[in-house]
């Protein structure tokens, strides 16, 4: 199934099909089943189906629908199931990793394509944004239900260090990403740091592994992720940073100040390791 998905963004397993498709299927004209899966922002435009109910299952991340007719919003997370009648008029956008499984009944092709109007265009390009709630050895931390490897990376340019503020909570951290099919943590670090700051990087050493389960992230979206980072040191001798959507501002900081900057217990432990191994070259696992 996941293989299917590369580069397309729904597979079906049951449905009688107009187009071919990588993945084998039960042909039959009683309903579809099939998986959507929303690698980057996506967002749909209105329509409503004159046949058929659609009944939606969310696998993972977090989609809105926009009731054209009457301009009300409904949001749909991890573990949520709804269900679509005939005739509702509506607009989709979805949060990147998004997954949701669909049963349609039956298998028609009754899409009826609808004029978006400038406010509807507008609701549609406006992208899903996520919060991010840190937890650092708190009682009431909800339960973790993801883990997903990640790497960050220390940059570091005539003694100062490289800090991105993230969108999603407005702290700062070293910059970096999770793990992506294909790829190890090495390449998944290079990847990020160039997607997100627009740098090419040289990795030197590993200042640390990351895998307290007492530290978690929650987003609104409705995942818990269990921390499972490795933090890299890095040089470049590229200073030009060009941000991405999810970082909102950057600086480069003298290793002495970085503490100063508002940050997650979980990203202040970090950076006081990155200072001991700064000072003498001193790595932490844990």
């Amino acid at each position: 199934m996941e293989e299917s998905l590369i580069g397309v963004t729904r597979q079906y397993l049951a449905g009688h099909l107009n187009r071919p498709q990588t993945l084998r299927h039960l042909d039959t004209k009683d309903l579809e089943i099939g998986i959507t899966s929303y690698s980057d922002f996506s967002s749909e435009d209105p329509h409503k189906h004159s046949q058929a109910i659609e009944y939606q299952y969310v696998i993972s991340g977090w989609t809105r629908y926009l009731d054209v007719d009457t301009g009300e919003e409904f949001d749909f997370r991890t573990g949520d199931f709804y269900a679509i009648y005939p005739g509702t008029s509506y607009a989709q956008k979805s949060k990147p990793g998004t997954k949701i499984l669909f049963i349609k009944v039956p298998s028609v092709n009754d899409k009826q394509p609808l004029t978006a109007t400038k406010e509807v265009s507008e609701w549609m390009n406006r992208r899903l944004r996520t919060k991010r709630f840190d937890y650092f050895y708190e009682k009431e931390a909800p339960k973790p239900n993801s883990i997903k490897p990640a790497a960050a990376v220390a940059i570091e340019q005539d003694g100062k260090i490289l800090m991105v503020q993230r969108g999603d909570s407005g702290k700062w951290t070293l910059p970096g990403g999770t793990l992506e099919f294909g790829e190890s943590l090495p390449e998944c670090a290079t990847r990020e740091i160039r997607e997100e700051t627009g740098l090419h990087i040289e990795l030197k050493e590993i200042i640390g592994t990351y895998t307290d389960s007492n530290i978690r992230i929650a987003y609104s979206d409705g995942e818990v992720r269990q921390e499972f980072t490795v933090v890299y040191f890095g040089t470049s001798t590229e200073s030009d940073v060009v941000l991405d959507s999810e970082s909102t501002a950057f600086r480069w900081v003298p290793a002495g100040d970085l503490l100063s900057l508002e940050m997650a217990e979980s990203q202040r432990k970090r950076i006081i390791d990155l200072l001991q191994y700064l000072q003498t070259g001193e790595k932490r696992i844990g």
